[in-house]
């Protein structure tokens, strides 16, 4: 019986090690899915709630960045600082914040405010969806 136990004692860690290269990368795999829907609903919102601020205010696309930067149309001149990192009014940099205006003067004006290749830094989800770009559109409110 003592022998029998002693043969069992390795057993149990290659079952432990096979149990883990199972569940390690699931439980990678969850929090990768996790961190990439918290990056592209806090993108999304920032986007959305510039384009909702340029719809009722006249146009101004450094504003409406600045709205989706720093929710601040002023931007850092007052001290605010970036809601999320890597948010730019550079062009090719990273994070890239813009703002148009489509059918200005018409019932069918719209904003449209995009946020391109924004980087989220995944641990197992491949680097194509690694950079998000969210684009959200507002019916423009003034002049109608």
């Amino acid at each position: 019986m003592g022998a029998l136990r002693m043969s069992e004692r390795g057993q149990s860690l290659i079952e432990s090690a096979l149990v883990l290269l199972v569940l390690l990368p699931l439980l990678m795999g969850i929090i990768d899915v996790g961190q990439f829907l918290y990056f592209h609903q806090a993108v999304s919102e920032r986007a959305r709630a510039a384009a909702r601020w340029g719809a009722v205010n006249p146009f101004n696309g450094s504003q409406i960045a600045n709205v989706a930067i720093y929710n601040d149309p002023a931007g850092p001149t007052h001290g605010a600082s970036a809601v999320l990192p890597y948010l730019t009014t550079t062009p090719g940099a990273d994070g890239y914040v813009s703002a148009t205006l489509s059918g200005a003067g018409t019932e069918d004006a719209r904003i449209t405010v995009t946020i391109a290749d924004y980087p989220a830094g995944f641990l197992i989800l491949p680097s194509a969806i690694s950079r998000r770009t969210v684009c959200d559109t507002q019916p423009y409110e003034i002049g109608r």
